[in-house]
């Protein structure tokens, strides 16, 4: 049995209570460092998680300043989004500088207790910022993939040196840090990414609403175009049997000069869109809108079909004028219109125009198919539907025409033929 001398058993408790103090501290900081880990990995905007590092590092670390620096590939740098104590201007480096640099190059922790002795610190930095360090403690940001992305690093310890339990300590940090940092990427770039796709779907739909709006007055061969192949636009017309209905309103310049604009302007908008919705009915394609006229393409399948539906679409407008004169009352009266269409072979296509105000697109059939519809147009009045003999030859079994004799037509030799097309008559029951 091992005798005790005087005294040896106040050394014996001094020494346990020496290491109950080594372990409540141990205990201490890590509790510390689990707070420090919720609270750093549930940031998920960068500025405040740079904020938050710096705070709680310097507080289980028990140092002046700390900083965390990240590797930017781009430019071959470390960067630093805030230092304690520095204010909130990044912070760069050459990615092989100072001991920031040599840490991240070589990925080991460093401890320098005395840094002005030590060839890897750079001692620019403390006479720009007027900061004396005098010993740090730096250690590699290492991501899942084993990745270096950054250093860590902790200035001027408040007590004694930095030690091996330090770097320990310190490395457990920068773990947390390495989630933080790649959950603060991956929410920035899944914000991002919802923002283009909100902005897409924005735009989408605004486009979508203009379209609704515009699809009646742009041709919808001129969108289809441009949807399947943008470079088809510069495709030469082609020929192509087509109708062409032209159609204006009667005695419009008399209306004009005696009446007020906007009111002038709301009939033409209104009646023109209940006749464009006749001729969508029907396949037709507008062409060209000028004031208070429409040029109207039909081109089916075959050339009998587009005639009858060229044909069908005249008189659905005929019809829905009546029903507007009838429910809309405006100064001057009823509007009445000249209408006109003939059928045969165009060159037909996309058409660009340019002009000190911009380039517009079109969709046209050029050629005498187009000038004997306008000219026919012309002769009628009272929206009475005047067809050509190119269209006449290919609805007779369908619809009920009158010879109107034959005329001279302005810029066309020879007489033409033209024939009115009668209204089919409906009986309310």
């Amino acid at each position: 049995m091992v005798k005790l001398e005087p005294g040896d058993t106040d050394k014996r408790n001094f020494g346990r209570r020496k290491e109950d103090f080594v372990l409540r501290d141990q205990n201490q900081r890590f509790k510390q460092l689990y707070t420090v880990g919720q609270a750093i990995t549930s940031e998920m905007k960068m500025e405040p998680l740079f904020d938050l590092i710096m705070d709680q590092t310097n507080e289980i670390m028990n140092t002046e300043r700390s900083t965390v620096f990240l590797y930017d590939d781009e430019n071959a740098e470390l960067w630093s989004l805030v230092a304690t104590g520095m204010g909130s201007d990044k912070i760069r480096i050459d990615c092989k500088s100072g001991v920031a640099g040599w840490v991240f190059q070589n990925c080991e922790p460093v401890i320098i207790n005395d840094t002005y002795q030590d060839a890897r610190f750079n001692l620019e930095v403390d006479k720009k910022t007027g900061f004396v360090t005098r010993n740090l403690l730096c250690v590699p940001v290492v991501n899942r993939k084993n990745q270096c992305i950054g250093v860590l690093q902790s200035l001027n310890i408040h007590s004694g040196q930095f030690t091996e339990d330090d770097a320990e300590f310190l490395g457990s940090i920068s773990d947390y840090v390495a989630i933080a940092v790649e959950n603060a990427r991956l929410y920035e770039d899944v914000k991002s990414y919802s923002e283009k796709l909100e902005n897409a779907i924005i735009k989408n739909e605004t486009l979508e609403k203009a379209k609704s709006q515009l699809t009646k007055f742009v041709p919808v061969s001129v969108a289809r175009m441009v949807d399947q192949d943008p470079d088809g636009l510069n495709a030469e017309k082609v020929p192509m049997e087509v109708s062409v209905l032209f159609l204006d309103i009667q005695g419009f310049s008399g209306i004009t000069e005696k009446y007020d604009p906007l009111q002038v302007n709301d009939m033409v908008e209104n009646h023109f869109s209940r006749y464009l919705d006749c001729v969508q009915l029907h396949g037709g394609e507008l062409n060209e809108t000028s004031g208070d006229g429409l040029m109207v393409i039909f081109k089916s399948d075959t050339i009998e079909q587009h005639a009858v539906e060229a044909v069908a679409a005249g008189l659905a407008i005929v019809g829905e004028n009546e029903r507007m004169n009838q429910d809309i009352a405006y100064p001057w009266g009823g509007v009445s219109l000249h209408m006109g269409i003939e059928s045969g072979e165009a060159y037909v296509g996309a058409t660009h125009m340019k002009s000190v105000t911009g380039d517009r697109w079109t969709y046209t059939a050029s050629g005498m198919v187009t000038v004997m519809a306008a000219r026919i147009g012309a002769l009628s009045d009272h929206s009475r539907l005047f067809v050509g003999p190119g269209t006449m030859d290919r609805i007779s079994a369908n619809f009920s025409c009158e010879s109107l004799g034959e005329h001279l037509l302005k810029n066309v030799s020879g007489r033409t033929p033209v024939y009115e097309v009668k209204p089919i008559l409906t009986i309310n029951t």
